[in-house]
Protein backbone atom coordinates (compact mmCIF):
# COMPACT_ATOMS: atom_id res chain seq x y z
CA UNK A 1 0.00 0.00 0.00
CA UNK A 2 1.54 3.35 -1.01
CA UNK A 3 1.91 6.20 1.45
CA UNK A 4 -1.00 8.63 1.59
CA UNK A 5 -0.56 11.51 -0.84
CA UNK A 6 -2.57 14.72 -1.03
CA UNK A 7 -1.39 15.20 -4.62
CA UNK A 8 -2.39 11.70 -5.72
CA UNK A 9 -5.78 12.19 -4.04
CA UNK A 10 -6.26 15.49 -5.90
CA UNK A 11 -5.29 13.86 -9.20
CA UNK A 12 -7.82 11.07 -8.61
CA UNK A 13 -10.56 13.62 -7.80
CA UNK A 14 -9.92 15.50 -11.06
CA UNK A 15 -9.89 12.27 -13.05
CA UNK A 16 -13.16 11.19 -11.41
CA UNK A 17 -14.80 14.43 -12.51
CA UNK A 18 -14.42 13.08 -16.08
CA UNK A 19 -15.12 16.48 -17.62
CA UNK A 20 -12.45 16.12 -20.30
CA UNK A 21 -10.97 13.48 -22.57
CA UNK A 22 -7.28 13.59 -21.66
CA UNK A 23 -4.84 15.43 -19.45
CA UNK A 24 -1.26 16.52 -19.95
CA UNK A 25 0.83 16.82 -16.80
CA UNK A 26 0.78 20.63 -17.17
CA UNK A 27 -3.01 20.68 -17.49
CA UNK A 28 -3.45 18.46 -14.43
CA UNK A 29 -0.99 20.61 -12.47
CA UNK A 30 -3.01 23.73 -13.26
CA UNK A 31 -6.25 22.07 -12.14
CA UNK A 32 -4.79 20.67 -8.93
CA UNK A 33 -3.26 24.03 -8.02
CA UNK A 34 -6.67 25.65 -8.63
CA UNK A 35 -7.90 23.44 -5.77
CA UNK A 36 -5.14 25.02 -3.66
CA UNK A 37 -3.25 21.74 -3.39
CA UNK A 38 0.50 22.37 -3.22
CA UNK A 39 2.02 20.40 -6.09
CA UNK A 40 4.77 20.55 -8.68
CA UNK A 41 5.25 18.96 -12.09
CA UNK A 42 7.08 15.92 -10.67
CA UNK A 43 4.48 15.12 -8.02
CA UNK A 44 1.66 15.37 -10.59
CA UNK A 45 3.57 13.13 -13.00
CA UNK A 46 4.17 10.56 -10.24
CA UNK A 47 0.48 10.69 -9.32
CA UNK A 48 -0.57 10.04 -12.92
CA UNK A 49 1.98 7.24 -13.31
CA UNK A 50 0.65 5.66 -10.11
CA UNK A 51 -2.89 5.87 -11.53
CA UNK A 52 -1.56 4.22 -14.69
CA UNK A 53 0.02 1.39 -12.68
CA UNK A 54 -3.32 0.85 -10.93
CA UNK A 55 -5.13 0.62 -14.28
CA UNK A 56 -7.15 3.80 -13.70
CA UNK A 57 -5.66 5.67 -16.67
CA UNK A 58 -3.61 4.91 -19.74
CA UNK A 59 -0.86 7.00 -21.26
CA UNK A 60 -1.44 8.18 -24.81
CA UNK A 61 0.92 9.92 -27.20
CA UNK A 62 -0.64 12.34 -29.68
CA UNK A 63 2.47 13.66 -31.37
CA UNK A 64 2.77 16.91 -29.43
CA UNK A 65 5.72 15.81 -27.29
CA UNK A 66 3.64 15.66 -24.11
CA UNK A 67 2.59 12.58 -22.23
CA UNK A 68 -1.18 12.58 -21.90
CA UNK A 69 -3.33 10.43 -19.70
CA UNK A 70 -6.95 9.38 -20.17
CA UNK A 71 -9.31 7.25 -18.17
CA UNK A 72 -8.92 3.57 -18.91
CA UNK A 73 -11.87 2.14 -20.77
CA UNK A 74 -12.85 1.15 -24.24
CA UNK A 75 -10.10 1.33 -26.83
CA UNK A 76 -10.40 4.15 -29.35
CA UNK A 77 -8.25 6.21 -31.67
CA UNK A 78 -7.43 9.93 -31.53
CA UNK A 79 -7.31 12.87 -33.92
CA UNK A 80 -5.13 15.96 -33.35
CA UNK A 81 -5.47 19.32 -35.08
CA UNK A 82 -2.20 20.33 -36.75
CA UNK A 83 -2.90 24.03 -36.19
CA UNK A 84 -4.37 24.47 -32.69
CA UNK A 85 -3.39 21.12 -31.13
CA UNK A 86 -6.91 20.11 -30.11
CA UNK A 87 -7.14 16.38 -29.46
CA UNK A 88 -10.39 14.50 -29.84
CA UNK A 89 -11.47 10.92 -29.38
CA UNK A 90 -12.44 8.93 -32.48
CA UNK A 91 -15.28 6.69 -31.27
CA UNK A 92 -14.61 2.99 -31.54
CA UNK A 93 -11.68 1.29 -33.19
CA UNK A 94 -11.21 1.85 -36.89
CA UNK A 95 -8.52 -0.80 -37.37
CA UNK A 96 -9.88 -3.93 -35.67
CA UNK A 97 -10.55 -5.58 -39.03
CA UNK A 98 -7.04 -4.74 -40.23
CA UNK A 99 -5.49 -6.47 -37.19
CA UNK A 100 -6.72 -9.88 -38.36
CA UNK A 101 -5.23 -9.29 -41.82
CA UNK A 102 -1.93 -8.08 -40.32
CA UNK A 103 -1.71 -11.23 -38.20
CA UNK A 104 -2.07 -13.38 -41.31
CA UNK A 105 0.50 -11.36 -43.27
CA UNK A 106 3.14 -10.90 -40.54
CA UNK A 107 2.63 -13.90 -38.28
CA UNK A 108 2.45 -11.52 -35.33
CA UNK A 109 -0.19 -11.94 -32.69
CA UNK A 110 -1.44 -8.34 -32.58
CA UNK A 111 -2.17 -7.36 -28.97
CA UNK A 112 -2.44 -3.59 -29.23
CA UNK A 113 -2.07 -0.70 -31.62
CA UNK A 114 -1.96 3.06 -31.64
CA UNK A 115 -3.34 5.16 -34.45
CA UNK A 116 -3.28 8.95 -34.53
CA UNK A 117 -5.12 10.88 -37.20
CA UNK A 118 -3.96 14.44 -37.91
CA UNK A 119 -5.59 17.23 -39.85
CA UNK A 120 -7.53 20.41 -39.15
CA UNK A 121 -10.38 20.62 -36.66
CA UNK A 122 -13.70 22.28 -37.49
CA UNK A 123 -12.60 25.63 -36.08
CA UNK A 124 -9.26 25.66 -37.95
CA UNK A 125 -10.58 24.51 -41.34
Amino acid sequence: MPRPSHVRDAVRRRLAAADRHSWSVDEMLEEVRAERVPADFSSIFRGLVWCESEGLVRRIEVGDGKARFELAGNHHEHARCERCGTVTEVPGCVVDDASVRLERITGFSIRAHTVLFTGLCRDCR
